[in-house]
């Protein structure tokens, strides 16, 4: 990447809900999200539930650049976003 060029990130999430026809949907995106390691441009991913909502289940994934084609799996649906901006808080002494 050129000098002063800017990173593009995209944070890709598959949502799931547990149904008792497919009660497992949080452990096959747990195994997904344990695969995604080798995959160019994968910056991390995070495994998230709601009590507040028991049988949604979310995959985020962070990416570099373009999110390479993924298996989703049977009965989930998926997105993409461009993070158009980030904000950190400043480092407390």
């Amino acid at each position: 990447m050129p000098p002063g060029a800017k990173l593009s990130i995209q944070v890709h999430y598959i949502e799931g809900k547990a149904t008792q026809a497919d009660p497992d949907v949080q452990q096959r995106l747990s195994d997904l999200m344990a695969g995604l390691g080798h995959l160019p441009g994968f910056l991390g991913a995070d495994l998230l539930s709601s009590p507040a909502q028991p049988e949604l289940v979310l995959l985020e994934s962070r990416w570099a650049g373009d999110v390479p084609a993924l298996d989703i799996p049977v009965g989930c649906k998926s997105w993409a976003f461009t993070v158009t901006e980030s904000w950190t808080p400043p480092t407390q002494a």
